[in-house]
């Protein structure tokens, strides 16, 4: 399946329920290049690890 475009990716905080208020558990890097496939590519324990591999993923060319 082509790619358009460029590769794009967000990081989105794991919490143990979708209350707002819960801690942050970890983090996921979602690829959002196809919105309407958006899939999680990794997790992360740190906010700064799944930004520094989210960029990564955006960078890569496969």
């Amino acid at each position: 399946m082509p790619k358009s475009g460029p590769k794009q990716a967000r990081v989105e905080p794991i919490r143990d329920a979708q209350d707002m208020n819960l801690p942050v558990t970890g983090w996921n890097v979602i690829d959002e290049t196809d919105p309407s496939n958006e899939i999680v590519i990794s997790e992360h324990d740190t906010e700064a690890e799944a930004i520094r591999v989210a960029e990564e993923y955006e960078q890569r060319e496969d």
